[in-house]
């Protein structure tokens, strides 16, 4: 059951709500800096609070809800060009120990 439960987060963070998708709609920003893109990441998440309600049975405090969402969208250089871009690791993160016993 909380593996089921926890697979709908990811897809409802994906296609549920504009404020959900707003990480999303972001993955292909480049930011010229580790700290402006942490920072676009921690406002996007401002919006968020809502997983709570929505997945009581998941998440048990918006604090842990704000965890989540930290270690999902990271900000990762691209070697490339340079710049850092928030890049999506939410199945990781619902597959990883530290999800499984928080």
């Amino acid at each position: 059951m909380k593996y089921l439960s926890a697979v709908m987060v990811a897809g409802t963070i994906a296609i549920a709500s504009p404020a959900a998708a707003n990480h999303i709609d972001h993955l292909d920003t480049p930011f010229p800096t580790r700290g402006g893109c942490e920072a676009a990441t921690s406002a996007l998440s401002n919006d968020d609070d809502w997983l709570l309600d929505v997945f009581p049975d998941v998440f048990s405090s918006a604090g842990e809800v704000r965890s989540f969402l930290s270690k999902a969208f990271t900000c990762e250089i691209n070697p490339s060009d340079g710049n850092f871009y928030i890049t999506d690791h939410r199945q990781e993160v619902l597959d990883s120990e530290w999800f499984q016993r928080r």
